[in-house]
């Protein structure tokens, strides 16, 4: 119970950072549109600080952490290529190739760098191994977000972009990290970390605060008025995250002294349990995507989640 009342109150603390958004919204102080420089601000200076200060904090290079980047890292390929053929048939019965391209997107991809990772630091500590497992998960993720991603919400295999996808901020900062570590420049300039660490503290403030600016643009109760968002949501918040956790636990019982352990899992979980990621509306924006659909679904899966996360949480360490 200890679980999950430490992960409940978490959740509630990170979703109630929206509230001041929202209200500014409501009292006409600000629009939502004004959200998107904001969002600027959080994918080319807060996430990449972020990745920096946990790439220069956490990594310690050694042959565990090879293995362990290597297993993480087929973990999230596999992971999102399987739910990505396993979303088509799952929203075969919507007509529209755009809704059914979000709906698919919004299934599969998570919020792991915004919201989960600075939710496993508040949980778990900023040192924690759980940290790495989301660090090397946020860079796969990403990565196939800028391709598979890009096309479910556009539809067009030609809008993909590698150059995108090899060259965004949070594998940049990460490359940029491992050279710093290697360098183990942290120990004659310790200021470089405390520089990253200021910036990266940005990434939960911001990113609620543009979640509460799309809420209060928005009438709440109609989030929850489509079925869409609760078939969107079971599939995201529980379906998809007890198959790969479960899938977890079938290997650690095969292969009882390999390197899935409980700090890998829990770090697969909270990468996986979180609600859509929130370049979801970036995304269909940018790509002539379903906007309305994926503003509907991000918020409807992120006020789900506050129940989901802390339950599966608390059955999860029942399970550890």
């Amino acid at each position: 119970m200890d679980a999950l009342l430490i992960m409940l109150r978490n959740v509630i603390l990170f979703v109630a950072l929206a509230l001041p958004g929202f209200l500014l919204v409501k009292a006409g102080q600000l629009k939502q549109e004004q959200s998107g420089a904001l969002s600027k601000l959080l994918m080319y200076v807060g996430m990449p600080f972020l990745i920096l200060s946990g790439t220069i904090n956490n990594l310690s290079f050694n042959k565990e952490l090879l293995i362990t980047v290597a297993v993480v890292a087929l973990i999230g390929i596999l992971y999102t290529f399987v739910m990505f053929f396993a979303s088509k048939p799952l929203t075969g019965t919507e007509k529209d190739a755009k809704t059914r391209g979000m709906l698919r997107f919004c299934a599969v991809f998570s919020n792991n760098g915004f919201l989960g990772i600075p939710l496993a630091m508040a949980v778990f500590g900023a040192n924690s191994p759980v940290l790495t497992v989301l660090i090397i998960l946020n860079i796969i993720t990403n990565i196939l977000m800028y391709t598979l991603g890009i096309y479910l919400v556009s539809g067009d295999k030609s809008r993909i972009s590698l150059k995108k996808a090899f060259l965004n901020p949070v594998l940049i900062s990460f490359v940029i990290g491992i050279v710093l570590n290697l360098l183990n420049v942290k120990a004659y300039l310790p200021e470089v970390a405390t520089y990253s660490t200021h910036f990266s503290n940005l990434v939960t403030p911001i990113s609620m605060t543009i979640l509460g600016m799309k809420m209060g643009a928005v009438k709440l109760s109609s989030l929850f008025r489509s079925p869409k968002t609760f078939y969107v949501s079971a599939l995201k918040l529980l379906v998809f995250p007890l198959v790969i956790v479960g899938a977890l636990f079938a290997t650690k019982a095969l292969f009882p002294n390999g390197v899935v352990n409980a700090d890998l899992i829990l770090g697969v979980f909270v990468a996986f349990a979180m609600p859509t990621a929130g370049l979801a509306s970036t995304f269909a924006d940018g790509f002539e995507g379903d906007t309305e659909n994926a503003v509907a679904l991000t918020l409807g899966t992120t006020l789900l989640s506050i129940i989901t996360i802390p339950t599966l949480y608390w059955l999860l360490n029942l399970c550890l």
